[in-house]
């Protein structure tokens, strides 16, 4: 009996090496496969379609100088099909800024809405302006545009208070530009920006 007991730990010994094996092999197939998941997997993709806009007849209201009150119905589209992980959303406060040729048209918020993984969403919005006024040049430049269905603007949409991170929090921005009027989806690009800092107003009575 004395003489089968190092067989039998040796046994032993092979079994838990192979379990040690399988187990190194298991992590290294499993982390393999998270690479190859996460080199597969894309960002969410955003972009905004201007489907049309009133108070921009070229006959009626570009034509004369008076104030505009422009208004635009706008969707919102998030293309989250290629990410397999995480949702993208437009935040909560979020709000859509019109313009064209850099001259402000319309305001109007974006409501909050997620693609889930793997999933393309839509939501619908307006912005609108009152009382704007359109410099001369870009007036009979839009009015042109608009009389041959070409006019394009630029929809900039604001998400407040969208994350801190070690330089400090910030804002999420959405700059979709030459948004047709009446056209096909607009392709936005992100952008992260920081606030300012404020410095701490001194104590009453601090000499600093």
């Amino acid at each position: 009996m004395a003489a089968e007991q190092p067989k039998e730990v040796s046994d032993r010994e092979f079994f838990g090496a192979c379990c040690c094996c399988l187990a190194i092999l298991a992590g290294i197939a499993g982390l393999i496969y998270l690479i190859v998941l996460l080199s597969i997997s894309k960002h969410a993709t955003y972009s905004v379609t201007v489907a049309g806009a009133a108070g921009l007849d070229p006959s009626a209201d570009l034509s004369s100088a008076a104030a505009l009150s422009p208004v635009f119905n706008l969707t919102f589209h998030i293309d989250n099909s290629c990410d397999r992980f995480s949702s993208a959303c437009v935040t909560r406060f979020a709000s859509a800024a019109v313009s064209y040729g850099d001259a402000f048209l319309a305001k109007g918020s974006v409501p909050q809405f997620c693609a889930r993984p793997r999933k393309v969403r839509e939501r619908g919005a307006r912005a609108w302006g009152d009382g704007v006024a359109l410099p001369r040049f870009l007036r009979g430049q839009l009015a042109r545009e608009m009389a041959a269905g070409e006019a394009a603007v630029q929809v900039e949409v604001t998400m407040p208070g969208d994350g801190c991170d070690a330089f400090g929090c910030y804002d999420t921005v959405l700059i979709c530009s030459d948004a047709k009027i009446g056209g096909g989806p607009a392709r936005c690009r992100e952008e992260t920006v920081y606030h300012r800092h404020q410095q701490a107003e001194p104590a009453p009575g601090s000499t600093n």
